[in-house]
C-alpha cells in the first residue's frame, strides 16, 4: 500500500467507530488484547489513547502499529504525555496538522486528551475521539485553538514498505509493566476552560468561536478575532437554532453545544 493507503484505511476505521459508548466504570472494546502493547491491563481506564493505538493496532496488527506509533511492548502509551513524547524523542512532532496525525490536546494543566485527525480544511481540524463524553465522537477545532499542543506524525513509510497489514499475527505478550507506569497512568476529567465571549472582546478566542460557527454553518465572516455585530448575530443564531438563551454571549451552554455540534 502507499501512505496515502495506510492514512485513508486508519481513517476509514477511525469513522466507522463513531459512536461506540463506553459501559460502567470506563468499559470500552479497545482495550481488550492491549496488555500486549502496555505490559499491563488498561481496561476501566481512560482511554481516548487506548483508541488511537487500537486503531493502529487494528489496521497493521500489533508489531507494526507499535513502530508507526513510536512505541515498543511495555510502553507506557496508554497516558497521552507519554505517548506524545515517543514522537518528539523520534523526531515525529509537528505543529501543522495532516490527515491520519495524532492529536494531542490540553486538558486540565497538561496533554491529557487525544484522537486521530480525520481532515483538515477551512482553519478546522477535524477528529474522531474516543472517551470523548463517554464515546467515541467527532470534534472539529480551529487550528490555532490553544488548546492544540501539537500533532504526533506517525510513520507512514513503514506500512508502505510492505509491513504487516491488519491481518498479520500479534507478536507474542509482553512482560508485566512495572508498578510506577501503572502510577504513572493518572485518570483525568475533560474539561476546557475558557473566558465568557461578549459582543466587544476581542483576542485567539474570539477568532476560535468565529472559526468554529463558520464551520457550523453561522456565518460571522472572516475570523479575525473582534466580536462585532456580524459574530453577535451568527452565535444568536445558533443559540436559537439549539434551544439556547439567546443572550448573544458565549459561554456555558453555548460553549457546551457548539463543541458537541
Amino acid at each position: 500500500m502507499t501512505e496515502n493507503d495506510a492514512r485513508q484505511k486508519l481513517i476509514h476505521w477511525a469513522e466507522a467507530q463513531i459512536g461506540t459508548r463506553e459501559g460502567a466504570n470506563n468499559w470500552n472494546r479497545y482495550a481488550a488484547g492491549m496488555k500486549k502493547l502496555y505490559g499491563w491491563d488498561v481496561q476501566n481506564q481512560p482511554w481516548c489513547d487506548v483508541f488511537v493505538d487500537a486503531g493502529f493496532v487494528e489496521c497493521f496488527g500489533l508489531e507494526l502499529g507499535m513502530a508507526m506509533t513510536c512505541q515498543f511492548p511495555g510502553c507506557a502509551g496508554a497516558a497521552c504525555r507519554y505517548s506524545a513524547q515517543y514522537y518528539k524523542d523520534a523526531g515525529r512532532w509537528f505543529s501543522a496538522p495532516q490527515p491520519g496525525d495524532q492529536i494531542f490536546l490540553y486538558v486540565d494543566g497538561g496533554i491529557n486528551h487525544t484522537g486521530i485527525v480525520t481532515g483538515v480544511e477551512g482553519g478546522c481540524v477535524t477528529t474522531m475521539e474516543g472517551n470523548s463524553s463517554d464515546m467515541v465522537a467527532r470534534r472539529v477545532y480551529a487550528a490555532q485553538a490553544l488548546s492544540i499542543a501539537g500533532y504526533g506524525r506517525p510513520n507512514w513509510t513503514l506500512a508502505a514498505d510492505g509491513g504487516k497489514d491488519a491481518s498479520a499475527p500479534d507478536v507474542p505478550g509482553a512482560p508485566g509493566a512495572p508498578e510506577e507506569k501503572k502510577a504513572n497512568y493518572a485518570p483525568y476529567e475533560y474539561s476546557v476552560k475558557i473566558s465568557l465571549l461578549r459582543q466587544g472582546n476581542s483576542g485567539p478566542q474570539v477568532r476560535n468561536l468565529q472559526t468554529l460557527l463558520n464551520a457550523a454553518g453561522f456565518d460571522c465572516g472572516a475570523a479575525d478575532g473582534a466580536f462585532g455585530p456580524k459574530t453577535a448575530a451568527a452565535l444568536l443564531a445558533f443559540q436559537r437554532a439549539h434551544g439556547l438563551g439567546a443572550d448573544g454571549e458565549f459561554g456555558g451552554e453555548s460553549f457546551t453545544a457548539l463543541w458537541n455540534s
